[in-house]
């Protein structure tokens, strides 16, 4: 979409969306967030239309914005549906792979008059992208080490082949056991997981860490390669996606190293 001149008054309506407005220096437009947007500190100050799938059409109209950005896969359908009746100007926001997070920022830079320091950002990013995967690519056409991305324990479930992450795995020289799944973020069974035998765990806290521990024949657990790594760093398509893509790329290379000696 495009706007006769840029946003004033923005709504953002994911987490991820308010962060990537700051890091465009784009903070002063917003008006309206919704719940966990907690990053940077300030944001915690924006006032809220709801939380996450529960949001209020009536208090994003009371604000007056003037572009209300909605996280394709998170925003309700009613409630788009709703902003469309009332013919306010919106942005659909939805990041599925590394380049649609440049095209992402490049766009709001675009929406809010931040074009140029969208630009700088983005040619940060893919400097920052290339440098985290440098070993990667040195290492060629060694075998790639098998990961699973745990998102939830009761019931198991973990990435789909739509999601952003199995780019990250594979950009680190990984291969994400579930890249075949469809979906975003699907149910996965034990047993696939005892079969597929992963290399690397990764985890979002201790208490799944310590979960691993009941399968002692796993080779991740032999290797003792579960990785605890902050969701904020994983979830969030963002600029502090770099520092997850930082971790998973350091353990798979160790665990490819591992495998080829």
């Amino acid at each position: 979409m495009s706007l006769h001149k840029p946003a004033q008054r923005v709504i953002a309506l994911a987490p991820h969306i308010v962060e990537n407005l700051y890091s465009i220096d784009a903070q002063s437009s917003i008006v309206g967030a919704v719940q966990y947007s907690d990053y940077p500190e300030p944001a915690r100050e924006i006032p809220r239309v709801g939380g996450v799938g529960s949001m209020s059409l009536e208090k994003i109209v009371a604000l007056q914005p003037d572009l209300v950005i909605l996280w394709g896969s998170g925003t309700p359908p009613g409630l788009r549906s709703g902003i469309e009746r009332l013919g306010l100007p919106y942005f659909i926001d939805e990041v599925r792979s590394l380049a649609d997070l440049k095209r992402s920022l490049q766009a709001l830079g675009k929406l809010t008059g931040r074009i140029s320091q969208a630009e700088q950002i983005t040619a940060e990013l893919q400097s920052s992208i290339a440098q985290v995967t440098a070993n990667a690519r040195t290492e060629g056409k060694a075998e790639r080490p098998k990961v699973f991305l745990q998102l939830w324990n009761q019931p198991l479930q973990s990435i789909g082949k739509d999601h952003l992450l199995n780019e990250v795995i594979e950009r680190c020289g990984g291969r994400s056991i579930t890249d075949s799944i469809i979906g975003l973020a699907p149910l996965v069974s034990m047993e696939r997981v005892l079969a597929d035998d992963p290399e690397l765990i990764i985890v979002e806290n201790q208490q799944q860490s310590l979960h691993w521990n009941s399968y002692p024949q796993l080779h991740a657990i032999q290797s003792d390669n579960v990785v605890v790594i902050n969701p904020d760093l994983l979830h969030r398509p963002t600029l502090r996606l770099l520092q997850g893509m930082q971790i998973i790329c350091e353990r798979v290379s160790a665990s490819r190293r591992d495998l080829n000696d």
